[in-house]
């Protein structure tokens, strides 16, 4: 059933076996997946059905490096979404994040889970192979397009050999047609099971721990009219984002001054994201022509592809991964004349005769303890402590991008792919835009000197708190980590039913 914290008397304790924070794609999915078999679940949102920008200003940061991109009506990110959302990164509000997201589903790569000697702080303590399984369930159970089978296709075979000669690789993405938003998917499911309860309305302002400060025994919530509840669970699961997770663990530090989970001080270090860079064009050449069926956007569902310097270049060169999109700009009616006039060929996809290609070109971070959110002195509306992000790059980042750009530019007109042309906005750090991927505050480790959580996303020093969140990803070399979330949330939640969770 799904009720608001307004309408559960004050003097109300919540228990269940299992306490889920935050409504997204990974707390949507752990909740119903724990309630469908059979365990009592409690799901805790910040936000309410409907959107209330004094529940959304609660994400409020202060800034002590690179910014955000924020709200922002005008935005060209999100046109897509009412004002009210355009150009925001993180959603309170029933489905969390997932209701400003595009639907991109991509497998993270066999290679992004290795440590990499050029690369301080990089590799997984958990191989793909660990996620592969739970990749491909969720992809059958949510009907995505199979993106194992989609790698094997002709087409693609044969335009992976050709750039692959000329030092270049590609990958594939599901687009679905409509993005899934939880509160859409599992909405109806929620309000039906009797042994989960959604709470709205209801924000985490602390973790309780029992003596031994190993056990969370209590969680503390309030809404903005000053109501307050305390749930119980037997085992908890922050799955409120990077920003979110890291805020509440840092803030209860009623028994720990430093928080929880940060007895070596990484709660909210090597925090990244993914620089994107969306100016630039393509004039395609040759191949890009004869392929122009494989690099549509448009109809959706579909699969997309994107293109980086295949491994062996990243490692000659000490490069981090960056990756680039290529969505087809189709000829208006006066480029059409033009071209007709001076007698040339059109060239096309399904859609429409293909003028140039807009350029997206997104950029692994270096994940470095400088790069971090920490609590701000500022307090919250609710009384609690902002976060302050310092968004922050290193002389790698910096050298990595500039390289792999000429390298880029140079293979992709060897390969006759095309010509990029950036005009007076070249790719550069300091002015390109987040993509909205926080990652790394609560990061994976074997051990707690490295990590906040360990392969089963266990914090460290707790017996039964748990992370579902991009913010566990050691690193992010592929764009867009939502299947990995999904994939880890769905592997956390079949192993809670193995373990703390197994019905006596």
């Amino acid at each position: 059933m799904i009720t608001d914290i307004l309408d559960i008397s004050e003097q109300t304790k919540l228990k269940g076996q299992a306490v889920v924070v935050g409504s997204g794609i990974a707390g949507a999915e752990v909740a119903v997946h724990l309630a469908r078999h059979g365990r009592e679940v409690i799901l805790i949102e910040s936000g309410r059905d409907q959107f209330e920008p004094s529940i959304q200003a609660l994400n409020d940061v202060i800034f002590a490096g690179k910014r955000h991109r924020e709200l922002n009506p005008n935005s060209y990110y999100h046109q897509y979404l009412p004002p009210e959302l355009r150009g925001v990164s993180r959603v309170r509000q029933f489905g969390g994040t997932s209701n400003v997201w595009t639907g991109k589903w991509k497998y993270l790569q066999s290679s992004d889970f290795e440590a990499r000697p050029w690369v301080d702080n990089s590799g997984w303590p958990i191989s793909f192979t660990d996620l592969l399984e739970h990749y491909r369930s969720a992809g059958k159970d949510y009907g995505f397009g199979d993106l194992e089978a989609e790698a094997m296709r002709p087409e693609i075979v044969a335009l992976r050999a050709k750039i692959a000669a000329h030092g270049l690789k590609m990958s594939s993405f599901y687009w679905e047609e409509t993005p899934t938003r939880t509160a859409v998917r599992f909405g109806e499911e929620m309000r039906r099971l009797k042994n989960l309860q959604v709470v709205l309305g209801a924000t985490v302002t602390e973790l309780k721990l029992d003596d031994s400060c190993q056990r969370v025994t209590a969680i503390s919530c309030s809404s903005l009219e000053g109501r307050e509840l305390i749930v119980e669970g037997e085992t908890v699961i922050l799955a409120a984002g990077a920003f979110e997770t890291a805020r509440i663990l840092l803030a209860s530090n009623s028994q720990l001054p430093d928080g929880i989970g940060n007895a070596h001080d990484l709660v909210g270090r090597f925090y990244t994201d993914h620089p994107k860079h969306h100016t630039g064009s393509l004039r395609p050449g040759s191949l890009a022509q004869e392929y122009a069926q494989e690099l549509q956007y448009a109809p959706k569902p579909r699969f997309c592809i994107c293109f980086a310097l295949d491994d062996v270049t990243q490692q000659e060169q000490k490069l981090l991964e960056h990756v680039l999109y290529l969505q087809p700009i189709y000829e208006k009616p006066l480029e059409r004349l033009w071209r007709n006039f001076r007698g040339r060929p059109a060239y096309r996809d399904d859609n429409d005769s293909i003028s140039t290609y807009r350029v997206k070109f997104v950029t692994e971070q270096a994940p470095h303890k400088g790069s971090r959110v920490k609590l701000a002195k500022e307090p919250d509306k609710l009384g609690k402590k902002k976060l302050e992000v310092d968004w922050c790059f290193t002389d790698q980042d910096r050298q990595s991008m500039e390289k792999t750009i000429k390298l880029l530019t140079h293979r992709f007109a060897e390969a006759k792919l095309g010509t990029f042309e950036f005009g007076d906005d070249p790719p550069n750090l300091e002015t390109m835009t987040d993509a909205a991927h926080q990652m790394g505050t609560t990061r994976m480790g074997n051990r707690p000197e490295e990590g906040v959580v360990d392969t089963n996303c266990r914090v460290f020093g707790t017996e039964n708190l748990y992370v579902a969140s991009s913010a566990v990803f050691p690193t992010g070399p592929s764009y867009s980590p939502t299947f990995t979330i999904l994939a880890l949330a769905r592997r956390l939640g079949q192993h809670l039913l193995q373990t703390t969770l197994v019905n006596k």
